[in-house]
């Protein structure tokens, strides 16, 4: 009779311990397929902000380019303005100086 128990007792314990190696490779199994999906979805997002840097750093590059070239023409056009604006303050400093004179000669005329 004990051996029957101890044979029961050994058959139940091998069942266990197939039942737990089985669920432990499910799990294994699981936990592998997880951190596989995992790295590759880390991997497409890498991907995804690499190709939106690049894009960025394309649509910047044109800009920067016209910016570069506008900057002379600014400073060119800055350079006429300035001596536009110089030719009228001598004009306005030549008509002011002869207005003067003119009140001058007319209040000794008028002496």
């Amino acid at each position: 009779m004990l051996g029957i128990v101890i044979s029961s007792l050994i058959a139940k314990v091998t069942s266990f311990l197939d039942l737990c190696l089985a669920v432990v490779s499910q799990m294994m199994t699981l936990y592998r397929t997880t951190i596989a999906v995992g790295i590759d979805r880390m991997i497409l997002i890498a991907q995804y902000i690499k190709s939106q840097c690049v894009a960025l750093k394309l649509s910047i590059e044109p800009c920067l380019a016209q910016l570069t070239n506008q900057v002379p023409l600014m400073k060119l056009g800055l350079m006429n303005v300035l001596h536009s604006l110089g030719q009228v303050g001598q004009q306005l400093l030549t008509t002011v100086r002869q207005i003067l004179q003119r009140v001058l000669n007319l209040l000794k005329r008028g002496n």
